[in-house]
């Protein structure tokens, strides 16, 4: 794949298949989506351009190809089922590529070339608890998290010779967190440091955020009260992060710092997906030190045993295999604790299964190699997301 987060792009068609009980469509599957086309209109192994799931079609070319009606609401691509089959994706005829020729190749990145662009939820920005208004700038060591790739996009990534972690995919809103190298020392910081009266920890800062905004550090202020911010103070994340550093790392150690990611989800973070909570919780899935992702091992160890932090369900470890994969993607759904009353001086507590739907899940290669991390979304729960207009996945 030219750009591995790409959502229209030239694939080849693997296989097109009957659908039972159906006279006019058949299902096709190109670069490891499926959709649902008209009969006879794609043949195995032609390249065509596939607009996967998020993608958002412009209404004149959408309008073109007489497909807009199909679309969900902002001119994006939706996931239905059909007679039992799942359609993932559109294709796009290359008909309707300009100057379409042999210079195109599988894997080409088409987004630019067609027009078409990724769905990405609007960043709220918000001022600070003081109610000053700063221009904020960003800190260059607080990195923003890699987004890796849906697996359908880079078919092969994984063969039975890799060690994989299988993780459960949160659907809430992503949150880090982070001792860091300041981006620039205040005028009292170089004061302290040339009165030689700062401790070794006077080039750093604590520092938390979004996926995309920064909402607070030592050195700017912090916003007022948001849900990084609650889970913050709910679970202690500034002093477990500060005493890790100071206690088991040196700056030498640490370089440009400690960066914690996780998932916020629960009451109120996303729309009806609340996990059967009442509140909102936080679970960390990756840790960056030195701008290097920990394996997978060390990531686990260091949020659970040594920061005292939620680290997300661990499905499995081991090797990779695609009927081990499938298991935790279909016919996987959220169970909740529920209190039963067994007599009036007792009660247990035990996990009913919901109707809800799992978002998907993640694999890792264990080394942490960001070229080896992909996730895999459950169908039934874009069409559960649809039809309950729950907030988008990412």
């Amino acid at each position: 794949m030219e750009n591995n987060n790409s959502c229209c792009f030239i694939a080849k068609i693997n296989e097109v298949k009957a659908i039972e009980g159906a006279d006019n469509i058949e299902l096709v599957i190109a670069g490891g989506w499926n959709a649902i086309t008209k009969k006879g209109e794609f043949k195995e192994g032609d390249l065509t351009v596939i607009a996967t799931t998020d993608a958002v079609i412009p209404e004149p070319f959408s309008e073109k190809m007489g497909v807009t009606s199909y679309l969900r609401k902002g001119q994006r691509v939706r996931t239905v089922k059909l007679r039992g089959v799942y359609s993932e994706c559109l294709i796009i005829p290359t008909k309707y590529i300009p100057g379409y020729g042999d210079m195109y190749k599988e894997g080409d990145d088409m987004m630019e070339k067609l027009g078409i662009t990724k769905y990405e939820p609007p960043v709220k920005q918000i001022q600070l608890a003081s109610g000053r208004k700063i221009k904020w700038r960003d800190n260059q060591n607080f990195h923003i998290y890699y987004k890796f790739p849906n697996l359908k996009n880079v078919d092969g990534m994984f063969t039975e010779e890799d060690e994989v972690q299988i993780t459960r995919k949160i659907h809430g809103t992503n949150a880090r967190y982070g001792i860091v190298k300041k981006g620039q020392l205040t005028f009292w910081d170089k004061v302290k440091k040339f009165l030689r009266i700062a401790d070794d920890w006077i080039d750093y800062e604590y520092i938390y955020g979004s996926h995309n905004c920064e909402k607070g550090s030592d050195s700017q202020g912090f916003y007022s009260t948001d849900v990084w911010r609650t889970i913050a103070e709910k679970y202690y994340i500034k002093q477990r992060l500060w005493n890790y550093v100071k206690y088991m790392q040196t700056p030498e150690t640490i370089g440009e710092g400690i960066i914690l990611y996780g998932e916020i989800y629960g009451a109120g973070i996303q729309k009806n997906y609340t996990y059967g909570l009442e509140d909102i919780q936080f679970a960390a899935f990756d840790i960056k030190i030195n701008g290097e992702y920990c394996a997978t091992e060390a990531t686990e160890v260091l949020t659970q045993s040594l920061l005292g932090l939620p680290h997300v369900e661990t499905l499995y470890a081991g090797p990779w295999n695609q009927e081990i994969q499938d298991s935790f993607v279909f016919n996987n759904f959220i169970e909740v604790s529920e209190i039963t009353v067994t007599d009036f001086s007792a009660m247990t507590g035990i996990l009913k299964r919901t109707k809800v739907p799992h978002e998907g899940i993640v694999i890792k290669h264990i080394s942490g190699d960001r070229k080896k991390v992909a996730k895999v979304i459950n169908p039934d729960y874009l069409i559960y997301g649809e039809k309950n207009d729950v907030g988008d996945s990412h």
